[in-house]
């Protein structure tokens, strides 16, 4: 999926990822081009199709991720806020944070939030 440059936008206030399809590594990417003063708010919402091992390259993904997210609330203070849909009868989104985001969750700066299925219209 080819980059998206947000450094043009200035005004920017608040960016949400549907993560879906792309990858940890392009939001983390797309993250890195804005240059907005006026950030306060990243959303990140998760699908709850997880890997059934966090390890090697998309590890290493949610890693930089996490450290990109630190930053941004040590230079900003701007909390990231992490979405998910409760999964019924096993571990979701929530469960695994922690292994995915651990600094962010180790300092407690990122809040994470359950949401309603999405309602998709055919």
């Amino acid at each position: 999926m080819p980059l998206l440059d947000l450094s043009q936008a200035t005004n920017l206030k608040r960016v949400k990822f549907l993560r879906t399809r792309p990858s940890i590594q392009w939001i983390t990417t797309t993250l890195q081009t804005i240059k907005s003063k006026n950030l306060q708010h990243i959303t990140i919402h998760q699908s709850n199709a997880l890997p059934e091992k966090f390890e090697g390259a998309g590890f290493r993904e949610w890693q930089s991720l996490d450290r990109l997210l630190v930053q941004s609330w040590t230079s900003h203070s701007i909390r990231p806020e992490v979405t998910y849909v409760a999964e019924e009868g096993g571990m979701g989104l929530r469960d695994h944070v922690p292994g995915l985001l651990p600094e962010l969750t180790r300092r407690g700066l990122a809040d994470l939030v359950e949401v309603p299925p999405l309602v998709i219209w055919r």
